[in-house]
């Protein structure tokens, strides 16, 4: 691979990213800059394109691999998925396939990893009509005790109607770093442009952003909160009625020994669910690549 050194282009080497300044064909020297700390400096033009080269490779050489890991993470993802089935819904998953990583939850996970730098992998939660999807590299936290601390995709099933969307739970007690909750609720109040997420996501994809709060050691999911001791911090029916920073405003309200749920929550009747087939997992992996801003937010440190 040959490389041909112009002025004012960046390149890097193994200390850094650095501008050209000056080439001197002569003498096979060149000036750099050092982008991070301003230096300049001469270097021999062939041994700096050697690296450049090399590093190139190596770059290469990663995608490569990371590639083939991804692919491997998502072996057999979504293969048997055919479309939901009239007898997926309900609230039992006695005989139903759609939570399985070749099923719908899957497929989903294949859907939302295209054209994102995420590659998703998914969970079936035990006896629950519910399946969890993160970032591979989340996946290990996430899966721990179902998820709890840590924030997640989710689709559910019940008698009537598809839900799916995103999900972080507070837990009833005074919260510590490996909680997404804290993170999340701090960075939607201080950062205008992940709150518009969330108001596009009402209007595009027709998803609300609801939160509820509950005591005691039960637990629950979203279809079965309510009649299993989740209360409502607001109509969740008119959720949009309340601005993002009003809801906001809720949500830090929650007593520390209460638990918490955010939920930005799409709904599919059974109906249209079953006539879209195979396809039924497209708007709900549009809905969550939409979300991506509000995933990072809640599950990265920095």
């Amino acid at each position: 691979m040959e490389i041909s050194f112009e002025i004012g282009k960046t390149y890097a080497n193994r200390d850094g990213s650095y501008e050209v300044v000056h080439l001197d064909a002569h003498s096979g020297t060149m000036i750099i800059r050092y982008l991070d700390s301003g230096e300049e400096l001469e270097k021999d033009i062939t041994f700096q394109a050697r690296i450049w080269n090399n590093m190139q490779l190596e770059e290469q050489e990663a995608a490569r691999r990371s590639a083939e890991e991804d692919a491997r993470y998502q072996k057999g993802y979504g293969e048997a998925f055919v479309g939901l089935k009239e007898a997926d819904f309900k609230t039992s998953t006695e005989g139903t396939t759609w939570r399985s990583r070749t099923g719908l939850a899957g497929h989903v996970a294949l859907l939302a990893s295209e054209g994102t730098p995420y590659t998703f992998v998914s969970w079936s939660i035990y006896r629950w009509p519910v399946a969890f999807l993160t970032h591979r590299e989340d996946y290990e936290m996430a899966a721990f005790e179902m998820g709890t601390r840590k924030a997640k995709f989710t689709l559910e099933i019940d008698n009537h109607s598809l839900y799916y969307g995103f999900y972080v739970e507070k837990g009833d007690m005074l919260l510590d770093h490996e909680w997404d909750w804290p993170r999340l609720v701090q960075r939607l109040s201080s950062n205008e442009a992940l709150r518009d997420i969330l108001v596009c996501a009402e209007k595009e994809h027709d998803a609300r952003f609801i939160g509820r709060q509950s005591q005691g050691d039960e637990r629950f999911h979203f279809a079965n909160g309510p009649e299993m001791g989740s209360q409502s911090l607001w109509d969740e029916q008119m959720a949009s009625d309340l601005t993002i920073d009003e809801r906001l405003a809720a949500l830090q309200e929650i007593p520390i020994d209460h638990w918490g749920e955010i939920y930005v929550i799409g709904t599919m009747q059974k109906q249209d669910a079953i006539e879209l087939g195979i396809d039924v997992a497209k708007p709900i992996s549009e809905m969550f690549k939409a979300l991506l801003p509000i995933y990072e937010a809640a599950v990265r440190a920095n």
